[in-house]
């Protein structure tokens, strides 16, 4: 909560400008792709290989598994 005098435009001024920026940064670089069943955030790389940058599972078992982990590159 915030018990101020100040307008919330001031305090929050510049905020939805940095969130549209980086919406748009993730929306050009990243591509969302299905493997078994699972959700990944993945960047496009040499050759048909992509990295990926996100995992999005709500199963918490998909986390543990080395092959879906953040920078792990797939064909």
């Amino acid at each position: 909560m915030f018990y101020t005098i100040v307008p919330l435009e001031y305090i929050f001024e510049g905020e939805e400008e940095s969130e549209e920026s980086e919406s748009k940064k993730q929306k050009n670089d990243d591509i969302e792709i299905k493997r078994e069943g699972v959700s990944l955030m993945v960047q496009s790389s040499d050759a048909g290989h992509y990295k990926i940058t996100r995992l999005i599972s709500t199963n918490p078992n998909d986390y543990l598994k080395p092959e879906w982990q953040p920078g792990v590159e797939i064909v």
